[in-house]
């Protein structure tokens, strides 16, 4: 079942201020809800006495997190539309997985340009996939189907990785404009300065000439403010100089500003501004959709309390640096530019050994993946 994230009983959470135990509780929340639900998890007390019912129904009935092979395993989509709705191409798809007994985070990317063979669809690139489960992509006429495209997504994303994923999280980009707006804007480090030439104005997609349908976007390097509409322009640019027009650029770029946005709101005392308060709510609920419960979500953040520091994060990134994958003849692919894994696109066996190396070790890079506990 989809759930909006329920704030209102977030806001319950406490999360202690020790540094070392904060980074361990911002990756594994970040995984889980991509950032937001953290945001307004330090108003504890007071939400707590506004519903006692709840808070006691959290203390008979604990919530353990669904394992796999001892880890937790999340994906996160993020849907890159320029609409209301939901429905989008998922240009962001990270898997992001913690130990609860070892911590060991580890993220894994996979390219939005990634070839797979999608039936009954034919084949296409990754981040298709999600539209054609919810309906978007086959002209069905229905509303789209945010839990059947995440699913649809998921079984492909698992086939590929060689894992269960038992936690997913849709993060509308569009929804963050508004949201930093709220916050009287975010800082955002730019890594790099970099323009990007082509970035399209939308409305004008069919305006002549081609030249007026795009607009010059410049960044210089360094930490500085930026409001929604400038974080999201820097977080889509997809057509950057200075290495910034890569598909994996962009996705750092979005990290940025998710992890941005959850700051700005983590020094705030939202308290005191329970307009703001309310307001943000909305727009955080309507920028997130998960299939982590709450008592999940406390407990992922109770997880992280007892768990050590953590001095870095491993990671894999399905790009042909990773030796995993190549780029082939772009005729074979009606012109487009694809990824396929060495050795044919239905052979993922060198991926599903890497990817459990990441979360293992090599010890056990070759067994096989099991499902997740009940």
């Amino acid at each position: 079942m989809v759930r909006q994230i329920d704030l209102d009983q977030v806001q319950k959470v406490r999360v202690k201020s020790r540094r070392k135990k904060l980074l361990v509780a911002l990756v594994i929340f970040s995984l889980l809800t991509a950032g937001a639900v953290l945001a307004l998890s330090n108003l504890g007390f007071l939400q707590t006495l506004l519903t006692p019912v709840s808070f006691v129904a959290r203390l008979v009935n604990p919530v353990e997190l669904k394992e796999v092979d001892g880890r937790v395993n999340v994906l996160v989509l993020g849907v890159d539309t320029r609409n209301s709705g939901w429905s989008g191409l998922t240009d962001t798809i990270l898997v992001g997985s913690i130990s609860p007994l070892e911590g060991n985070p580890a993220l894994v990317s996979i390219p939005r340009d990634f070839w797979v063979k999608i039936p009954p669809y034919g084949q296409g690139k990754i981040n298709t996939a999600y539209n054609y489960g919810g309906g978007a992509s086959t002209g069905n006429g229905r509303e789209f189907d945010v839990q059947k495209g995440v699913e649809f997504s998921k079984a492909k994303i698992e086939e590929v990785l060689g894992i269960k994923i038992p936690y997913w999280v849709v993060v509308n980009f569009e929804g963050f404009k508004e949201i930093i707006d709220t916050l009287g804007g975010i800082e955002v480090c730019v890594e790099r300065a970099f323009d990007d030439y082509s970035y399209p104005i939308p409305g004008r997609e069919k305006a002549r000439p081609l030249s007026s349908r795009y607009e010059h976007l410049h960044f210089d390097a360094g930490c500085q403010m930026m409001s929604g509409e400038t974080a999201l322009k820097y977080a889509r640019s997809r057509m950057g100089t200075n290495g910034e027009g890569s598909d994996f650029a962009r996705t750092r770029r979005q990290q940025k500003v998710i992890m941005a946005v959850k700051g700005k709101v983590l020094s705030l005392n939202l308290l005191f501004n329970p307009g703001k308060l309310n307001q943000l709510y909305k727009q955080l609920t309507a920028a997130v959709k998960t299939n982590a419960s709450f008592g999940e979500v406390q407990r992922a953040l109770e997880l992280a309390n007892r768990l050590g520091d953590i001095s870095q994060v491993k990671d894999l990134v399905l790009d042909p640096d990773s030796g995993l994958v190549f780029h082939p003849n772009n005729s074979l692919f009606g012109g487009a530019y694809v990824l396929v894994p060495k050795g044919g696109d239905t052979y993922y066996t060198k991926i599903h050994q890497a990817v459990r190396t990441l979360l293992f070790g090599a010890e056990k890079e070759t067994a096989p993946a099991s499902g997740a506990k009940p």
